[in-house]
């Protein structure tokens, strides 16, 4: 079947596709019992004529024949006896042609007398008849054309049948003979066409009880494909649904994140401006109040320090919460800001890469992911990989920015994060800042085998309005 066809009739209902491929199948079925069964009732039909006309036959030919079991020939009489049978009994008009065989596949006896004497190559029917078969055959236009006398077109049945003596059962001779079989072809012609309703019939009476076990079931697969399709269609609202949910749940932490951050800057202002001036006022007229005696400079000296370290630690934690305005620099900016500000506290070697436009649509929670990403890691690099040499490649693309920090330090086992005890963040932190709007984290290390973080920034995917 072409290709094409066949595609055709997959995309069709299962009904029509049983009722297409199950029609062919079936004819062909059908055609080939037929065809087998007409055969063996006709052969079964033309054997059994055959077996008849023998025996008739034999009724009239076997006792003038008697003779041949002591002779290789008929004598006068006995001819003349053959001759006046087929008159008198009228099978002259039936039998167009009569012989009798003696072994060495010569002729005795023909209604053709130039046959009498004459041996010809035995032929299968031949050699059944004497091996005490009956065989019978419709003659062959060939054979009809042989034959002297023999009406044209007329159907004839052609019959070998042994002759035997009649007290040992011995075959003495093979009658040959042909038959006018009109009546014979008719019959076998009603029983052929009745043969053909019957398998015909059978073949669709089956069929239709087929098509209708098929056609329940593809009503049930109908009904049942029905309420999967309502079932997708479902899932796929509910899934739309999710996805919008994320999107909101992205974008509300996301705009969650920028207002902490605008409240840490504002906490870090406070502070700056706020108890770290007061810290510095003390200090500064601490000696005016202070006694000029020993016991006093030393007290003072005291207290001046833990002043100046009170102070120290006002400011460091005031720069830590505070970032520079990020809203206002692009991506490669950020980057390059994060970078300078690290070299100038460690000193640090680091090599930067950056890939791609210089100012990807990251939204501000995205930003500030990014530059806190930096903060964390390179400190984390100066701090467990002192001396190493650390690189930093960024790659822009139209869907992600995707940061890598990478550092031949000795590595550690990623499983054993966790939140900063000093109040940083940590790795732990900065992987929940980034799922949370909608980012990967990703930690490769192993001990001994440095470290690389890689921070992957979808664009598009959070709400900032």
């Amino acid at each position: 079947m072409p290709r094409p066809l066949l595609q055709r009739l997959r995309t069709q209902p299962l009904v029509l596709q049983f009722l297409m491929a199950g029609a062919a199948v079936m004819l062909a079925a059908m055609l080939v019992i037929g065809t087998w069964i007409t055969a063996r009732i006709e052969q079964s039909v033309v054997d059994n004529t055959a077996s008849a006309a023998a025996l008739y036959l034999g009724s009239f030919v076997a006792p003038i024949s008697q003779e041949l079991a002591a002779n290789e020939t008929l004598s006068e009489p006995a001819t003349r006896a053959l001759q006046e049978s087929f008159a008198a009994s009228g099978m002259g008009r039936r039998i167009v042609s009569f012989r009798i065989w003696k072994p060495g596949s010569r002729i005795i006896y023909a209604t053709d007398l130039a046959l009498v004497g004459q041996r010809f190559d035995p032929t299968e029917e031949l050699r059944a008849a004497w091996s005490g078969r009956v065989s019978g055959s419709f003659a062959t236009a060939a054979e009809r054309a042989a034959l002297p006398g023999a009406p044209p077109d007329t159907p004839l049945l052609h019959v070998h049948a042994p002759l035997r003596e009649v007290w040992s059962g011995r075959i003495i001779a093979v009658a040959e003979f042909y038959e006018v079989a009109t009546e014979l072809r008719h019959d076998l012609a009603n029983a052929r066409l009745m043969s053909w309703l019957l398998v015909a019939g059978v073949f669709f009476l089956s069929g239709l009880l087929l098509l209708g076990i098929v056609r329940a079931g593809g009503r049930t697969i109908a009904r049942q494909e029905g309420m999967l399709r309502e079932q997708i269609a479902e899932s796929r609202e509910i899934a739309a649904q999710n996805s919008d949910l994320r999107r909101r749940a992205i974008g509300a932490s996301a705009r969650a994140t920028a207002q902490a951050e605008r409240s840490l800057r504002r906490v870090s202002a406070d502070l700056h401006d706020g108890p770290a001036q007061y810290v510095a006022l003390a200090a500064m007229r601490l000696d005016s109040m202070v006694p000029a005696t020993p016991a006093g400079q030393s007290e003072a000296t005291t207290i001046r320090g833990a002043l100046q370290t009170a102070l120290a630690e006002i400011r460091t934690i005031s720069r830590g919460l505070s970032l520079p305005d990020l809203d206002r620099l692009s991506v490669d900016d950020i980057v390059a800001r994060a970078i300078d500000s690290h070299r100038r506290r460690t000193d640090a070697r680091l090599d930067l890469r950056y890939d791609g436009p210089p100012d990807p649509a990251l939204d501000a929670s995205a930003r500030i992911c990014l530059y806190r990403f930096l903060q964390e890691g390179l400190s984390n690099a100066a701090r467990h990989a002192p001396g190493a040499r650390v690189a930093v490649e960024v790659s822009a693309k139209p869907e992600a920015v995707t940061t890598r920090v990478r550092d031949d330090g000795p590595g550690f086992d990623p499983s054993a994060l966790t939140l900063r005890a000093d109040g940083g963040e940590g790795l732990a932190g900065l992987r929940d800042r980034a799922e949370s709007i909608g980012g990967e984290l990703d930690i490769r290390a192993r001990p001994g085998g440095g470290t690389t973080l890689v921070l992957r920034l979808p664009l598009g995917k959070g709400e900032t309005s």
